[in-house]
């Protein structure tokens, strides 16, 4: 039970933090791609692969941490939606391969960097 919990608050936790930065990087800036959503999966990515390399053995910790806060931060859902919206109702062909690539190849660079360090 304490697992689920751990993971419960966790999440919130980390929802709250994305919902309040995408605001602020709506605010402050005007990019033809979804900058908010970018930054927060690469830099949840990193802190993921990070956090991972360091906290192996402390599953409780990396419960909470990794799968509950991290997984709330970061948002594969959201980022999926602002794709299709690159193709419907009219393809965008640069906006679209260039958040593809800067999300799936960065993201995982990210994370391979996170657990190497």
């Amino acid at each position: 039970m304490i697992h689920i919990l751990l993971i419960m608050v966790g999440g919130g936790i980390g929802a709250v933090i994305r919902a309040w930065l995408t605001d602020v990087f709506k605010s402050k800036t005007s990019s033809p791609i979804p900058i908010a959503t970018l930054i927060v999966n690469l830099v949840g990515s990193f802190l993921i692969g990070f956090v991972f390399g360091i906290a192996q053995d402390y599953q409780l910790f990396s419960l909470f941490f990794i799968t509950g806060v991290l997984g709330g931060l970061t948002t594969f859902s959201t980022m999926s939606y602002e794709l299709v919206q690159f193709i419907s109702p009219s393809f965008k062909p640069v906006q679209f391969f260039s958040y593809s690539i800067l999300q799936f190849v960065i993201g995982f660079i990210s994370c391979f960097i996170g657990y190497s360090i």
